[in-house]
């Protein structure tokens, strides 16, 4: 295995890359006084047999909004990866973590339940807390863990941008951000149904319609979404299958354009989510027996969520004005056995929701007209004010019950009944930016950003000990503080010619501090975290545009880094974990190999380690890995197609993708990797598809995650496992 490995890694440094944009599929619509990306390339003449380099045909270039200004993602001077929508509809991915595999130094922390997902790049990540990689959908930040994970439906394109992104998107883009961008309404009538059937008793339905009304400056979209499948562990104790999933997402888009000056958006999303209990087993135990566990209750997870925002554009004769509005409410109910045994010893109730209103304000330069500094200089710029205010409930509830003096333990076991913690959370957050790009001539990209951000936190915290309905204990406590910072950036790039793009960029990162809801010692308040990045790259293309190749190098400073803690009695904590250093590289390459075959992947290199930090229990680990910061992550894959008569088209392609070694603790005492081979093909016909897929083809067994839960013993960990192989088919009609 590890050899491999190893053999794929080096083919991924000289034949991986960004994902091919499908020649058929046109970049993303610009609105009103939007300028327009390049047209494609036309072949002059027919293709001769010389068959094997022979060019296919050229693709418009992939446009990003990385400087929340719309431009070619070959010439934003930053490294960041362009995942295509229709690549992962072809493959059936479903996940963001799915599509994060395409990404280099970028990994994925998840539990079984769909709101604990932690997306670590180039090191940087969290658990517990506010994220350290913010996710907009919809051009809405996720302002917490628990809606980051949201499933993948009529996905447009997904920008990861790597590094410091606060000067522009803000709060949580510490180690990087992550943009989902989803299909507009379309300018013609349009409908997609589909059916997915699977092992594990898969069934997932889908409906996208579109069209425009009353004319074409009023459009909508609407897509609906249902799934179910049993789960993939089984509970020795009781005979059942205890992860299954049960999800409903509806979405509707109403899209305005009342003249050429106006471009208004009206978009509401809901999601509900039934997941079972985490599968959380003794990590010996669940390495010999994959996929089994044995507890005695059996619980569940519960999120909902919903989502209300507008956007609006003014499109000026010199500049463009902006605002984003957005209401956000979720939440998340939650029954787990925390003694993750067949004893009835404690069990854990989380209740938790949310209410935050975002807005975004900004102006700027029109992005088909740039300022003029002279003869050979021109400039792209924008300011903006953006803010939050949330109001969270948060209740975490340990119950001991009458098996808990049976739990080995050399602390004196806590007395039968129930221990809850409860607080009330007010946030709210204002920040004022502002970015310009300077371009002199046409070669020399000069960019400048700056951010001061304030937020304001304020926490009413209640712990309460009952026995039998009898309080006996109720400690309150109020936590108030102010965190504020400045979030500065520059880059430079170098057009060296139209194929090549030399780009730098320093950027400081910060995430704010905040308050724990229960934690060990009295930790219940952890500092801001801050980071310095230094990146240097290049864009590169060759052969006509048949070849690209990314290339980037980076070195992170960052001081009071927030990492998240397990305490038995309390649950997840956040603690400081002093300094911290990350440096690495990555690299993408792309190959139009052949007409209809494309070769794409992409390799990267992390060494995240402690400079300072004393763990849970007490021990030095400067010098040690960071918890889930894989040293390496690879994927190499093909996408092959062709017509299929008039009406018709066939595809094809594999993807192999692997994490090299990462701990799952701060003293490295254990750690894992793993790699997954998924493959997919399918036909289209007129209006009817039909595709198969196969994921973990060599059903791989693998931990996602692992904790220590015994305060006594640090080389006992509990963790859960990865997806087994899966395979399912689908049949698609449109009309």
């Amino acid at each position: 295995m590890r050899t491999r490995r190893t053999l794929v890694v080096l083919l991924s440094c000289s034949a991986t890359g960004l994902p091919a944009q499908d020649p058929a599929r046109q970049a993303p619509t610009p609105g009103p006084g939007a300028q327009q990306p390049p047209p494609a390339a036309t072949p002059t003449a027919e293709p001769t047999a010389q068959a094997e380099l022979e060019a296919p045909p050229r693709t418009a270039p992939v446009v990003v909004e990385a400087r929340k200004w719309r431009e070619p993602a070959a010439a934003v001077p930053q490294a960041l990866s362009v995942v295509d929508g229709r690549p992962l509809e072809d493959a059936h991915v479903d996940a963001i973590r799915d599509a994060g595999a395409r990404v280099p130094n970028l990994f994925f922390t998840e539990f079984s339940a769909a709101r604990l997902s932690f997306p670590t790049m180039r090191g940087i990540g969290s658990g517990q807390g506010d994220p350290a990689v913010v996710t907009y959908v919809g051009g809405v930040p996720q302002l917490t863990t628990n809606t980051t994970n949201l499933p993948l439906c009529d996905v447009e394109r997904i920008e990861f941008l790597r590094g410091p992104q606060g000067t522009l998107f803000g709060r949580n883009a510490l180690g990087g951000v992550i943009r989902i961008v989803e299909r507009p309404p379309a300018h013609e009538p349009g409908a997609d149904l589909r059916g997915t059937f699977g092992n594990f008793g898969l069934q997932q339905y889908r409906l996208s319609a579109s069209s425009p009304l009353a004319g074409d400056g009023l459009r909508f979209r609407v897509t609906g979404l249902g799934s179910r499948r049993d789960g993939y562990t089984t509970n020795d104790f009781t005979g059942n299958d205890v992860d299954g999933r049960d999800q409903l997402l509806g979405r509707a888009e109403l899209e305005w354009q009342p003249d050429e000056r106006w471009d208004i958006a009206l978009r509401v999303e809901g999601h509900r989510a039934r997941d079972g209990g985490f599968v959380l087993a003794e990590l010996n135990a669940l390495r010999a027996r994959p996929h089994h566990v044995a507890q005695d209750f059996e619980g569940n997870t519960e999120r909902d969520t919903a989502t209300f925002s507008l956007a609006a554009t003014r499109y000026g004769e010199s500049t463009e004005f902006t605002s984003i509005s957005a209401l956000q409410d979720w939440s998340v109910l939650e029954n787990a056995d925390f003694d993750f045994s067949v004893l009835d010893g404690v069990r854990r109730l989380t209740d938790e929701r949310q209410t935050a209103f975002y807005q975004e304000l900004r102006l700027g330069s029109t992005r088909d007209r740039e300022l003029a500094l002279g003869a050979d200089a021109t400039a792209k710029w924008l300011v903006g004010a953006s803010g939050f205010l949330a109001d969270t409930e948060r209740t975490g509830a340990n119950d001991y019950r009458p098996d808990i003096a049976r739990i080995p333990s050399p602390f004196p076991p806590p007395p039968v009944g129930l221990d809850t913690m409860r607080g009330e959370f007010d946030d709210w957050s204002l920040a004022v930016f502002g970015e310009v790009a300077v371009t002199i001539a046409r070669r020399w990209d000069l960019g400048f950003g700056l951010r001061y951000d304030r937020e304001d936190k304020r926490a009413d915290l209640r712990r309460t000990f009952a026995v039998g309905g009898t309080v006996v204990s109720d400690v309150p406590q109020r936590l108030d503080a102010t965190f504020d910072q400045l979030v500065p950036q520059a880059s430079l790039g170098f057009h060296a010619s139209d194929e090549v793009l030399l780009h730098a960029r320093i950027a400081k990162g910060w995430k704010a501090g905040g308050f724990n809801l229960a934690a060990p010692a009295d930790r219940f308040t952890w500092r801001p975290e801050t980071s310095l990045l230094y990146e240097v790259g290049a864009k590169t293309t060759w052969c006509g545009g048949r070849l690209g190749l990314d290339v980037a190098a980076f070195l992170i400073d960052w001081d009071d880094m927030q990492l998240s803690q397990f305490d038995v009695a309390v649950g997840g904590y956040v603690t400081n974990a002093g300094a911290a250093t990350s440096r690495g590289g990555e690299a993408e390459l792309r190959a139009e190999v052949a007409r209809g075959l494309v070769l794409t992947g992409a390799v990267g290199y992390t060494d995240a380690s402690f400079d300072r930090f004393t763990d849970a229990y007490g021990g030095d680990v400067a010098g040690r890995t960071l918890p889930y910061a894989p040293e390496a992550t690879w994927r190499l894959g093909a996408e092959y197609g062709g017509g299929l008569g008039e009406q018709g088209r066939w595809f094809a392609g594999a993807d192999w993708s692997g994490t090299g070694t990462y701990y799952l603790d701060a003293a490295n005492r254990q750690s894992e990797s793993f790699d997954l081979l998924g493959c997919h093909a399918g036909v289209e016909r007129g209006n009817f598809r039909l595709s198969a897929f196969l994921r973990n083809a060599l059903d791989e067994e693998y931990v996602t995650v692992a904790f220590q839960p015994n305060p006594a013993d640090p080389s006992y960990f509990v963790g859960e496992n990865g997806a087994p192989r899966t395979f399912g088919f689908e049949l698609a009609v449109r009309f």
